[in-house]
């Protein structure tokens, strides 16, 4: 499902409620477990982000002697100064995507733009730093020390996954109607809702791919790709063999286990009877990306290759 949001309309809906559709009347289990989960909450207004919790208590400085970062709470967000010397540039966070199991990005409205910001939190290690895909020491210049500027489609992808847009509102995170087209006349008694876990295994690993990616963004060596779990998954045996779907490991409505490999080895065990032993961290390893980054290959195999 692909929603479409310009620029323009993402910077005139930036104070839209946070809610979901009222499925919560005749679904009210799923409700309260989607509520909790950190797809619900993959976009926050930033005074709410584990981002800006900090923020205002810390001086932050680039390396190689570059630009520092000030923030303050305002009535319309975060406010951000980067700095040196006399060379300035300013903006206003209003959102912060991500959860903050991994990491916080903010978004940087400034008067030539809306940024990626050049300062990430990182939860696990309870820091700030660069952006991951961001160059690191020093910037040129103030403008370019908040962030990258985003175009509209990359604007539109980063909000189109991390909340539920519909004009004329965005609703932050992803909600029920990001995933069950048609829930909010639904709600209403008018017509069907999508349902996700009727769909074929391809069907269904596509549908995740819409955000999870199904697509390299370079090439298929890259390292990094373990991060697109239906990208990896789809190289699998237990994939093509049509048996397997992202539903079958993942209950739709609840975070992944994180650091529960006996649940997941039994899942394994459902179509591989008999088998013993630790199924996950043999042919699904756990790669570190990065000090604060750590994702489960999806790629399931003997491992050895890439």
């Amino acid at each position: 499902m692909k929603r479409r949001l310009s620029a323009l309309a993402f910077c005139t809906c930036l104070h839209a409620a946070f809610a979901a559709p009222e499925c919560v009347t005749c679904h009210p289990a799923e409700v309260k477990l989607h509520e909790r989960t950190r797809m619900a909450h993959a976009m926050l207004p930033a005074l709410r982000s584990a981002f800006a919790e900090h923020a205002t208590e810390r001086t932050m400085r680039e390396s190689a002697a570059g630009y520092q970062f000030t923030y303050q709470r305002t009535a319309a967000g975060l406010a951000v100064v980067a700095e040196r010397g006399a060379d300035t540039a300013q903006g206003i966070i209003e959102w912060v995507l991500g959860a903050g199991a991994q990491g916080q990005t903010p978004l940087v409205r400034t008067s030539n733009g809306t940024l990626e910001s050049r300062v990430s939190y990182f939860p696990q290690l309870q820091t700030y730093g660069v952006t991951i895909g961001q160059a690191s020491g020093a910037s040129p210049d103030a403008a370019a020390a908040l962030g990258l500027k985003e175009n509209a489609a990359d604007l539109e992808s980063c909000i189109g996954c991390h909340s539920s847009a519909s004009a004329p509102a965005l609703v932050p995170g992803v909600q029920c109607q990001r995933c069950h087209s048609g829930a909010e006349e639904h709600a209403r008694g008018k017509g069907q809702v999508s349902n996700p876990g009727k769909m074929t295994p391809l069907e269904q690993v596509r549908f995740c791919g819409n955000c999870h990616r199904v697509q390299p963004p370079v090439d298929d060596a890259q390292l990094e790709n373990v991060r697109f779990q239906p990208l990896r998954l789809m190289k699998s045996r237990c994939f093509t063999s049509g048996r397997l779907v992202c539903t079958t490991c993942h209950a739709a409505h609840e975070d992944a286990r994180r650091n529960d490999p006996g649940f997941y080895n039994a899942k394994c065990q459902q179509c591989h009877a008999g088998q013993q032993g630790d199924c996950i961290g043999c042919h699904m390893p756990v790669v570190q990306l990065h000090p604060a980054l750590r994702f489960t290959d999806h790629y399931i195999r003997v491992t050895g290759s890439f």
